[in-house]
């Protein structure tokens, strides 16, 4: 049986306060801040994205461990009345978590797929990707890379 705590690896690379910058697929910049604060001894992460003006997406997730089959699970709600999401990921894996949308709690208008890339202690490279055929192709959101704030 699997333990409900998250990886120390997760927890300790991603808790505290990251800024973001990079651009849409149009080419439009946008800048965003980040904020990953473990809870409940370890359980969970409370994650805060938030995008700087005139770009107004947020979103609050939690990040916790599936007992059952050990993946990383992350649901999440954002504003622009989206609703309830649920992604599961593998955890760590060369050197990347991707969250995935779970079939039964996603995104009206397409799966979705978040990729949380390490390239430092301190950066990460984000990338937020939507399929409109079920998995199949995915198209690029945005791209950003996060520094962590000392």
């Amino acid at each position: 049986q699997q333990k409900a705590i998250l990886p120390p690896d997760v927890l300790d690379y991603f808790s505290g306060d990251w800024v973001g910058k990079g651009k849409f697929t149009t080419g439009k910049e946008i800048e965003s801040d980040f904020s990953f604060v473990p809870d409940l001894a370890n359980q969970c992460i409370l994650v805060r994205q938030k995008e700087r003006s005139p770009n107004t997406f947020e979103f609050i997730a939690l990040w916790s461990m599936d007992s059952i089959s050990g993946d990383l699970v992350m649901l999440l709600t954002s504003n622009h009345e989206s609703g309830a999401r649920v992604f599961r990921s593998r955890g760590w894996q060369e050197g990347k978590v991707v969250f995935q949308s779970d079939s039964e709690l996603r995104a009206r208008f397409a799966l979705e797929r978040f990729t949380f890339q390490r390239e430092s202690a301190t950066a990460f490279h984000s990338l937020y990707e939507m399929s409109f055929d079920n998995g199949k192709t995915w198209r690029a959101g945005d791209s950003q890379v996060f520094t962590k704030n000392p």
